[in-house]
């Protein structure tokens, strides 16, 4: 299954532009409209300009080209330690998403059958070696503009989510940090 690359060209995935590895062009805009410290709401925008999917972090909702769904309408966990969440907002399409530290901190979503469609990777530190800004790898199967916005949307406010918890626990930052020390290091 071959796959469009597209990098993030800052390290802030809420206000960044994916342009392609293939030719640099834009694909898509990603802007956040804050009040004081809090999120209002993130905008993807394609090559028109015009933004046709949105998360609104205040009402916890998704809209995509004008139709708008709550996020427990659109999210669900099977067991209660499971990684993985289930996402779907097309009638027959459920998505499952799990993050692996071990993946180069990577965000995977697989279909129903358990097909890879997408993957995040997150912003990666390194010691020696440049750092690396996010990258964004989306099947090129799904050429459904709707279904390619939903699963960026959905990636993008799961690793949000992710960097607000690790905020939130800087403990497990340090966890996270030695549990890849000693997976090198095996």
């Amino acid at each position: 299954m071959s796959f469009t690359t597209l990098t993030f060209d800052s390290p802030k995935i809420l206000t960044s532009t994916l342009r392609s590895t293939d030719d640099g062009t834009v694909e898509y805009t990603v802007t956040t409209v804050k009040k004081g410290t809090s999120r209002q709401t993130t905008s993807l925008a394609g090559t028109s300009g015009k933004p046709s999917a949105i998360i609104d972090w205040r009402e916890k909702a998704f809209e995509i080209s004008g139709s708008r769904r709550n996020l427990n309408e659109l999210q669900s966990k099977r067991t209660t330690f499971s990684p993985s969440r289930y996402w779907s907002w097309f009638d027959n399409d459920e998505y499952k998403v799990k993050y692996s530290a071990e993946l180069d901190n990577t965000w995977t979503l697989f279909s129903y059958s358990g097909q890879v469609l997408a993957m995040l990777t997150s912003k990666i530190n390194r010691f020696l070696r440049k750092n690396e800004n996010p990258v964004l790898r989306i099947s090129s199967s799904i050429d459904d503009e709707d279904e390619r916005q939903f699963i960026i949307l959905v990636l993008l406010y799961s690793e949000t989510k992710r960097l607000k918890s690790l905020k939130e626990r800087p403990l497990s930052v340090v966890a996270d940090f030695l549990g890849t020390i000693s997976q090198v290091s095996q």
